[in-house]
């Protein structure tokens, strides 16, 4: 890696959260809405929801396909959850907006795109979510390949807003190859720079970047390389906004206790892999720290 990419760029100290007083409630800590979830890939969405309640969100709200509810809700009592209309193949569709647009007025933070799949219709629907989120928003996974198939989406964001991608859906973004990982990261750089997203670069040394900041995140263990482990981070990154955390430091927070959590849970299980739910296990002590 080529770290003189950010020579010229100061690298923040570690953000904490503030302490919980003893007279709080549910509300003081946020509503997470997370937006996703569909016939045969409804883990990923459960996965994001419970590392939001995990990462300390107040109440957790899941926005899903119709025809998931019922197997999203099995994942845990604590998630609540929102049927929004599907399509043949079990899709969220456009009709689904009506019913989705109130929510996102009642949110804190609103996620998009764990498990949620990819159509014309979700092109238009992530779309519109960007267009009207006026709380700040995470888009991770198959969000950021239906953005792939627009021209021009971060202007139209009124909040702030995260994304989440591996190189393989940055690549599709900005169109570096995943294999130049230098390039990528200065891709990254000048995209947030310009447009004032705030990127989280996956990879064995994540960029968390604001275009004036960059850090590079020292946490992790290959044992965490399994399908659902970025559903866990934008859970985390999500809870955390939630809690008042600016979204760049949410960001930095969210992907080093996601890296040291996973670490944590390897040496404990002893273990040449830590699944999802065994890493949103080993996030809540850390975060207590």
């Amino acid at each position: 890696m080529n770290h003189n990419l950010t020579t010229s760029l100061p690298s923040p100290a570690l953000p904490t959260l503030p302490p919980r007083a003893a007279d709080s409630h549910k509300g003081d800590y946020g509503s997470a809405l997370l937006i996703g979830g569909s016939r045969g890939m409804t883990g990923a969405i459960a996965l994001a929801g419970l590392s939001a309640l995990r990462g300390g969100a107040g109440w957790v709200r899941l926005a899903v396909a119709d025809r998931c509810l019922e197997t999203v809700a099995a994942y845990s009592p604590c998630l609540m959850t929102i049927p929004l209309a599907d399509d043949k193949h079990g899709r969220i569709s456009l009709d689904g907006w009506d019913a989705l647009e109130p929510q996102l007025s009642k949110a804190a933070c609103v996620a998009i795109g764990p498990g949620l799949g990819q159509s014309r219709e979700l092109q238009q629907l992530v779309g519109r979510v960007i267009e009207h989120a006026c709380c700040p928003l995470v888009i991770d996974a198959d969000g950021l390949n239906n953005l792939a198939q627009s021209s021009n989406w971060s202007r139209h964001c009124k909040a702030p807003l995260v994304i989440t991608p591996h190189p393989g859906e940055w690549s599709r973004l900005c169109g570096v190859a995943a294999g130049d990982r230098d390039a990528q990261c200065q891709a990254a750089i000048e995209f947030s720079r310009e447009t004032k997203v705030i990127v989280v670069l996956k990879g064995r040394h994540t960029l968390v970047t604001d275009g004036q900041t960059a850090v590079w995140n020292q946490t992790g263990t290959p044992a965490m390389a399994v399908a659902g482990s970025g559903d866990v981070l934008t859970g985390l990154i999500t809870a955390l906004i939630c809690q008042g955390l600016g979204p760049r430091d949410a960001a930095h927070l969210a992907v080093f206790a996601h890296g040291r959590a996973a670490e944590l849970a390897q040496r404990e299980l002893n273990s040449h892999v830590v699944l999802p739910t065994e890493l949103i296990d080993h996030i809540p002590p850390l975060l207590a720290k």
